[in-house]
């Protein structure tokens, strides 16, 4: 009996990462909003081009939007997961995403789909609320699919200044 299972053991490891059946999350679209009169930042599109994000401080705004692909598998959850460093909001598809129990919380940045929900459109607005000495201010996020694999997880690295130095 432990031989069968064994020898099964490398089907079941193999399914998700032969099927292709992780999930995916793509950057369609990422704007940003100065709190400032910079001109030429607001509205250019830097999904393609992210090492070309302008600096950001405090009350700046980032627009991320998001394509989340189960590939092939039914989506299952998408969680946002930042520190206090940004105040997000998302902005989806009522109608694909569960209100039934806590498992859908807008304030914690989690949503939970529906059945027979494959892919999805979210949009993610951040806006700088505190810039430590080091900058390091991340937009981060994770999918996971009904599909029996890891899921997905994207992260955009955001410049900021902490505008006390000038």
């Amino acid at each position: 009996m432990k031989k069968r299972v064994l020898l099964l053991l490398p089907l079941f490891l193999g399914a998700c990462s032969d099927g292709g059946e992780s999930p995916i999350i793509k950057i369609e679209k990422l704007s940003v909003k100065v709190d400032s009169d910079n001109n030429g930042v607001e509205g250019e599109d830097y999904a393609n081009k992210m090492d070309n994000l302008p600096t950001l401080k405090v009350g700046d705004e980032v627009e991320a939007l998001l394509l989340l692909d189960g590939n092939g598998a039914e989506l299952k959850t998408f969680k946002l997961q930042n520190d206090e460093e940004l105040a997000t909001k998302l902005i989806y598809k009522e109608e694909e995403v569960s209100t039934e129990g806590n498992l859908t919380d807008e304030d914690k940045g989690q949503l939970r789909f529906k059945d027979g929900v494959t892919q999805s459109q979210v949009i993610v607005r951040a806006t700088i609320e505190h810039v430590d000495e080091n900058g390091d201010v991340k937009l981060e996020f994770y999918l996971s699919s009904k599909a029996e694999c890891e899921g997905a997880e994207e992260v955009i690295g955001l410049k900021t200044t902490n505008e006390k130095e000038n």
